[in-house]
């Protein structure tokens, strides 16, 4: 009984410490200029207008449409590949900010020192994107109905940690 309730001890303080260590944004951050997930596309057309071009696609059960407005905003909505809904109402999971023309509410934009997020809402790991072979940081957001397909925010950044682009966005 010992051995138990050691190793079960154990594992709720290790599982405890992890969920310390985990460091999340409010919701509001993943928005730039009232737009970000959940919003459909149609409301992103009514804040910033018709896309300069439109990139669909449709694979692996999913089917969207990503926005470019130029090369350093992007917007993408997407649904299930059976999902007949119009584009005008795929929901918005994520965008890519390459310049400082947004910011998210706080302020938080690119060419500002990563620090300044860490000051913010703590430090996490330095990690790197083989595909766009970058260094980022990334960070989940705070909600009481987290779910696996839930966007992370992601602060990719230069040789002296200087954000270079925000990227909001999920794995699927």
């Amino acid at each position: 009984m010992r051995k138990i309730l050691f190793i079960f001890t154990i594992c709720l303080v290790y599982s405890f410490s992890n969920i310390c260590l985990a460091h999340w944004l409010p919701k509001s951050e993943l928005f730039v200029g009232g737009v970000g997930p959940g919003c459909t596309l149609e409301y992103v057309a009514s804040v910033y207008g018709q896309p300069k071009e439109k990139r669909w696609f449709n694979s692996d059960g999913v089917r969207g449409v990503t926005y470019i407005y130029s090369p350093y905003f992007s917007i993408t909505g997407r649904t299930g590949s059976r999902d007949p809904r119009p584009e005008s109402e795929l929901i918005v999971v994520g965008y890519t900010l390459k310049n400082n023309s947004l910011s998210t509410q706080s302020g938080l934009t690119v060419g500002i020192p990563y620090e300044t997020v860490a000051g913010m809402y703590g430090a996490v790991k330095k990690e790197y994107d083989s595909y766009r072979n970058k260094f980022y940081y990334s960070y989940d957001w705070d909600d009481e109905k987290r779910h696996y397909f839930q966007p992370v925010m992601c602060f990719f950044v230069d040789k002296n940690n200087i954000i270079t682009e925000i990227y909001v966005g999920t794995d699927w």
